[in-house]
């Protein structure tokens, strides 16, 4: 098989497993499950991956890996710290809209996710964004717990998404197609008046 194709291979792979894994869980999901989703022999699969916890964890960097950079991209030096702040809450925004399965897959991790993988998650996936933002944070409002206050705005913006299915149940629900824009604005408008002080 040429390079190109076991790229691409491996690239449809990492995407079936993610797509697997946040609807069926971890635990829910087998090597079998995962090369019949492919239309390939479990052995085959084997041969890109030695064992589930092999793939799952190469799913999750895959899946991570461009939410990141654009994130971090948004912290990055060179700006006031408040348009940080705004990039910021865009760009967590836009990336929990853009991609429900990935935030599902996080969700179910967090209720069902053995040490060895919550270990995963948490120094791989969450801290390489949470320490700069928490940063950013101890800049805007020197002193402030930027630990609880990182998980409070990602709880903020993530609860959103988490309850869409239940929107068309809910009383006084109004617009249950609201953009990003307006949730990180929505947000932005709670958040500020802490957050921005003189260091703004």
């Amino acid at each position: 098989m040429a390079a190109a194709q076991i790229d691409d291979t491996r690239s449809r792979l990492l995407e079936t497993a993610i797509a697997l894994f946040s609807e069926r869980g971890y635990n829910g999901v087998s090597m079998r499950d995962l090369a019949a989703a492919m239309g390939m022999s479990a052995a085959a699969l084997y041969n890109h991956y030695p064992n589930k916890r092999a793939l799952y964890q190469a799913a999750v960097e895959a899946a991570f890996e461009g939410k990141a950079q654009r994130l971090l991209d948004a912290l990055a030096e060179g700006k006031v710290p408040r348009q940080r702040l705004h990039d910021f809450m865009y760009a967590a925004v836009s990336e929990m809209s853009r991609t429900p399965e990935f935030t599902r897959f996080i969700n179910r991790e967090l209720l069902d996710g053995d040490a060895e993988r919550l270990a995963y998650l948490g120094e791989n996936v969450f801290a390489r964004v949470q320490g700069p933002f928490m940063a950013l944070l101890d800049t805007l409002r020197p002193g402030c717990d930027a630990f609880l206050i990182s998980e409070m705005l990602f709880g903020m913006l993530k609860q959103h998404y988490d309850l869409a299915s239940l929107h068309h149940h809910l009383a006084g629900v109004g617009d249950t197609q609201r953009p990003p824009t307006r949730i990180a604005e929505q947000a932005l408008a709670i958040v500020e008046p802490y957050l921005c002080g003189e260091a703004s």
